[in-house]
């Protein structure tokens, strides 16, 4: 459907007056996004150095930038953490710890608890490391009750009501004008799109602290050498001593290969923190059961819900120009086939993961597509997964920047408020 023609549109900024102008779409958008975007966030402990208030909220900050930019990827971040958390209660009462919530799963493996080897700095354990440990007597179960980690949860309930109140009055409009049919902006659009991501991501991180910032440290009688010994374990790692405890990426992950390729292109391939590492990246989901399918086919059903509703609707709203409303439906289109082309890429490149391991890099047991990408040089890597990033989010950018810059020529009715009177029945 082509856009609305130019002679039908309202160009410049319009004031307030008895219905709404320019600045009432502006700001109210904006500010539900703002408001979606910040309080969704519940982050794992930040790095040494992060935990002062202004490198903090800084942190938050970064977070927030990459939830405008991701929000669908955050969404599956979220869902992943959720089943690893989920999966953590199952393992631990089947050890017949029936105290371990699902909140203590999230606490652990955002990084909440440290052991202290004598051999060793303290370092984090997430939930399935720290099953290892207690089901092997190398450490007593933790005395850690629910209350203690309500205690340094520091979740906002006023700033999530304020914001659902927000949610709920920005979406009663938008059906209000759907009904009345008059309109939406392709800002108004993007807005209901990122509650959509916002309403999973407080299902999934309800029971997950808000900015905790000291973890727990449990002291350790045995030594990681002899842990290693006893498991017959390399002592080579990358985040931790216990990484042997961790199992690969699962190739069911629909953002295992997205944060892979955004550590090639942003971190330059090279880990740069010390080891071992003082916190876990929220990048960083390993469910110690595996992504089931049923997480993995509703990851999947809800990327193609959240791109469709950008071209379904997007389809239907006024665009300044021609080219605009071309740009806005081939970038939602280049986003969704790029994730489509990581669909199909996973599965085939696990079957025949191990046999690119043995043929070109002679290495036997390669079980996923990321062990093979991580064994390509450096300038291989950035070739493979450079363009797909950089696609990806320039395809998002056009997204955000259509969204904005449509308000300086809208329809004339979309400046009409609604008509709540014609809801209610009349006497």
């Amino acid at each position: 459907m082509d856009p609305t023609p130019a002679a039908n549109l309202t160009w410049g900024w319009v004031s307030s007056g008895n219905d709404r102008g320019t600045s009432d779409i502006l700001w109210g958008s904006l500010s539900t996004i703002y408001l979606c975007t910040w309080t969704c966030l519940c982050l794992n402990f930040p790095r040494l150095g992060e935990e002062q208030s202004w490198r903090f909220l800084f942190y938050k900050f970064r977070w927030q930038l990459f939830a405008i930019f991701f929000p669908e990827v955050l969404v599956a971040t979220t869902a992943e953490q959720w089943l690893s958390a989920y999966q953590s209660v199952r393992i631990f009462r089947g050890m017949g710890y029936n105290g371990w919530t699902i909140r203590h799963g999230f606490y652990a493996d955002m990084g909440g608890i440290k052991v202290a080897p004598p051999d060793a700095e303290p370092f984090p354990v997430d939930s399935h490391q720290l099953s290892f440990l207690v089901k092997n007597n190398y450490i007593p179960m933790p005395q850690i009750s629910s209350d203690d980690i309500t205690a340094v949860d520091k979740a906002d309930g006023f700033a999530r009501l304020i914001t659902l109140i927000q949610i709920c009055w920005f979406s009663l409009q938008c059906i209000g004008r759907g009904i009345q049919h008059i309109g939406l902006s392709p800002l108004e659009l993007t807005t209901i799109a990122f509650i959509l991501c916002t309403l999973h991501d407080y299902f999934f991180w309800y029971y997950k602290p808000l900015d905790p910032l000291r973890p727990e440290i449990l002291p350790m009688e045995i030594s990681m050498k002899e842990i290693c010994e006893k498991e017959e374990a390399r002592q080579t790692y990358i985040f931790t001593p216990l990484d042997f405890v961790s199992s690969p990426p699962d190739a069911k992950s629909l953002i295992a290969p997205f944060w892979f390729g955004i550590s090639v292109v942003f971190d330059h391939g090279k880990d740069k923190e010390p080891k071992p590492r003082q916190t876990f990246p929220n990048t960083r989901i390993l469910p110690a059961e595996g992504i089931t399918w049923g997480m993995m086919w509703y990851c999947l059903f809800f990327q193609v819900v959240y791109f469709g509703l950008h071209l379904s609707v997007g389809w239907l709203l006024a665009f300044p120009s021609r080219v605009e409303w071309y740009l806005w439906t081939v970038a939602n289109f280049a986003d969704l086939g790029l994730i489509t082309v990581y669909c199909i890429a996973l599965p085939l490149g696990t079957y025949f993961a191990p046999w690119i391991g043995r043929k070109i890099f002679g290495v036997e047991g390669a079980t996923s597509i990321l062990e093979v990408a991580n064994m390509l040089p450096y300038w291989a890597k950035l070739a493979v997964h450079g363009p797909f990033v950089v696609a990806y989010i320039g395809a998002r950018a056009i997204v955000l920047t259509e969204s904005l810059i449509t308000l300086r020529a809208l329809p004339a009715p979309l400046y009409e408020d609604v008509n709540w009177a014609d809801f209610l029945p009349h006497l």
